[in-house]
């Protein structure tokens, strides 16, 4: 364990020791295990953790659709890179590098926007990531030249790169440690299920209008939800250090909206703020499910993305239509069927440790849950099997495949997101960043090797190679 995390943990542990011998304060706040909440809320109402139950919901669902807008508006093109292709001249495999450009800006842009969203707020970020994302995607349906569009990716990236990158900290802004779990869950659903739900819609717009309105539409629906939040996202970011002074006066719930509670006071962005995600990569609990999560990312739903619409028309000759109902489907009930078996579940095994120890609670004791995510490469292996022998086995076998490995990586995503925010719950806004950064940057290189790789050694032995590597991972 690391050493400033045990400090942490010392401390909880004198804390509870001291309110069972009546060495706290009465006023102390208890959650529904008798266990004190953690971290502790201050009084004041516009204190994020005393929202009411609805609020901070309404809340965790307005950032979770930001955190699905950005990959699903960049992936609802993906069912149609083969008329895209058509349209530039380009091959197919060429074509699905602007899903690439896009990907690797995702990762690296909200490096440079999260020290913003920890001085100046969350909601700022929120709302400038997410028209920046509408604008540049409008942009992109009306471009005539190949490298006009990869230009709009960069920027597209950057913008829905922010609102996925600050969502985690979000969570941790409105929820106590002991359900944070249920709600992270959510969040990692929305997260991970944006890129699932684009093809579904991805393929009829590409072959019923044409593959610019796979652009244009997500545009209309990113700036319809800037409107919603501009007027229903508060802030969230909130400094219990500054309203602890007695001359405090809260602020109600129009000053959230007004960007009246936005600076924290004394605070000042510094050079070292942006370098400061990388920081974290000094703790073994940072790093390695940093690793461990890139390539559960990777290879849990980019390698479909990357190479369905290559393989499913050369293989099994399906239509853009079809291969966009092939690359939602399976992913979106296999996602859905490991988040019933997850968020809960850490919570459980969180609480549960922390009644067994005196009510020290233990970011370790939601690890348990992260075996559910060898699911990945069992269902990476069963689709590289199953594309290998298409003349004897259905493309029902590749959803199977493909759905036992989304199954895997819902888990594994609610997992890490959820122990490393507990870890370090004053960095989540950075932890959340270098998350995403990893697995982003990770991806973006999929697309280059997958189809190339498959097709000089089989796709079977490729997507072994692939899967191994994800075990490999999980193994520290």
């Amino acid at each position: 364990m690391d050493p400033e995390k045990s400090n942490v943990m010392r401390a909880e542990d004198m804390s509870s020791h001291a309110e069972e011998k009546g060495e706290v304060e009465p006023n102390v706040r208890l959650d529904r295990n008798g266990l004190p909440l953690v971290p502790a809320p201050s009084e004041h109402k516009d204190d994020p953790l005393n929202w009411s139950p609805s609020l901070k919901l309404f809340v965790c669902l307005q950032i979770s659709w930001l955190a699905m807008m950005g990959p699903m508006s960049s992936a609802v093109i993906n069912p149609a890179f083969v008329p895209l292709g058509k349209a530039f001249g380009i091959t197919t495999v060429q074509a699905t590098y602007e899903f690439t450009i896009y990907i690797v800006f995702a990762g690296v842009g909200p490096l440079f926007l999260t020290p913003f969203a920890n001085v100046y707020g969350r909601r700022p970020i929120y709302l400038f990531g997410n028209l920046l994302a509408g604008v540049t995607n409008i942009i992109a349906g009306h471009c005539t030249s190949w490298s006009g569009l990869l230009v709009t990716r960069v920027f597209n990236g950057i913008g829905a790169g922010s609102t996925v990158a600050m969502g985690g900290a979000t969570i941790c802004d409105l929820y106590f440690q002991h359900e944070r779990g249920v709600y992270m869950g959510i969040y990692t659903f929305f997260l991970t299920n944006g890129p699932h739900v684009a093809p579904l819609i991805g393929g009829y717009i590409a072959q019923n209008l044409s593959w610019r309105e796979c652009f244009n539409i997500p545009s209309y629906i990113q700036f319809g939800t800037f409107l919603f939040s501009l007027f229903f996202l508060p802030e969230t970011l909130y400094s219990r250090k500054t309203t602890a002074r007695a001359d405090y006066v809260p602020k109600s719930k129009l000053d959230l909206l007004l960007f009246k509670r936005n600076k924290i006071a004394g605070r000042k962005i510094h050079w070292t703020d942006f370098v400061r995600p990388f920081y974290m990569l000094k703790y073994i609990s940072i790093f390695v499910p940093a690793l461990y999560y890139m390539t559960c990312f990777g290879y849990g739903t980019v390698l479909f993305a990357a190479t369905g619409a290559n393989l499913f028309a050369e293989i099994y000759h399906f239509s853009v239509a079809q291969t966009g109902l092939m690359l939602s489907i399976p992913l979106i009930i296999g996602c859905l069927i490991g988040e019933f078996n997850a968020g809960w579940l850490t919570d459980w095994m969180a609480n549960r440790y922390a009644k067994k120890h005196d009510g020290v609670r233990k970011p370790e004791a939601r690890l348990d849950a992260i075996w559910f995510a060898l699911l990945i490469p069992v269902g990476v292996i069963i689709e590289g099997v199953v594309l290998t022998h298409e003349e004897t086995a259905s493309w029902v076998g590749t959803a199977f495949g493909m759905g036992i490995a989304c199954l895997g990586l819902q888990v594994a995503t609610t997992v890490v997101y959820a122990y490393c925010t507990d870890c370090y719950k004053p960095q989540s806004a950075e932890i959340s960043s270098l998350l995403n950064t990893f697995r982003q940057v990770f991806a973006c290189f999929i697309s280059f090797y997958a189809v190339p790789l498959g097709k000089k050694i089989e796709i079977q032995y490729a997507w072994l190679i692939f899967a191994l590597l994800n075990v490999i991972f999980l193994v520290p």
